[in-house]
């Protein structure tokens, strides 16, 4: 059952990043293959969806992910689900294509992710654990802001360095790890009601 289920997320994250690929085409500067696979990678959204396509692909083939890995993963495209919901959805109006792909990724992706950890996950991880989930997100800011500073923008407002200064992006950071925490562990407490298999 694990693997019979695990392909549900992975079609629907590629689907959702090819869509956006295809989407980014219609930007005149980003005409190009390499120039709109390069913009995408700017994002978390496209970065962890792109995670959770793999993770899910090799379970489908009955390749097992270890437990900090797989926990990793569903923290964070959990998350993406979230912050999108929380404080990005009102700055963007979708509709049409964009209104699809946005779903397939922010919500569709998120929810599967979840409850087929949920079904499938580990039960009894340390609380020790959840340490490890939160690396993804901080190399992320990382690159993102050594990236903007190359480049002159930012892929999300709470890291515009050049908008908010050094100081504020710091306590921005620190309280995205507190939430990724936080939730991290309601993640862990979860499955340590679950029933084992």
């Amino acid at each position: 059952m694990r693997r019979l289920t695990a392909p549900i997320s992975a079609p629907a994250a590629l689907s959702g990043l090819w869509g956006q690929f295809v989407l980014n085409g219609s930007k005149p500067d980003l005409a190009p293959w390499g120039a709109r696979a390069w913009d995408l990678a700017r994002y978390f959204t496209i970065l962890t969806n792109l995670m959770v396509a793999g993770v899910m692909a090799a379970e489908a083939t009955g390749r097992r992910t270890g437990p900090v890995w797989l926990g990793t993963i569903t923290l964070n495209i959990a998350m993406v689900g979230l912050v999108y919901q929380l404080l990005l959805r009102p700055e963007v109006p979708l509709t049409g294509w964009n209104w699809v792909t946005d779903f397939l990724m922010h919500a569709l992706v998120p929810v599967a992710m979840v409850l087929w950890w949920g079904g499938f996950g580990p039960r009894r991880l340390p609380v020790r654990a959840v340490l490890p989930w939160l690396l993804w997100p901080v190399a992320y800011c990382v690159y993102a802001l050594i990236r903007g500073g190359f480049e002159g923008r930012y892929p999300y407002f709470f890291l515009d360095i050049g908008r908010f200064g050094g100081m504020q992006i710091a306590i921005n950071i620190a309280g995205l790890v507190v939430v990724f925490a936080a939730f991290g562990l309601i993640l862990w407490a979860a499955a340590r009601k679950l029933p084992a298999r």
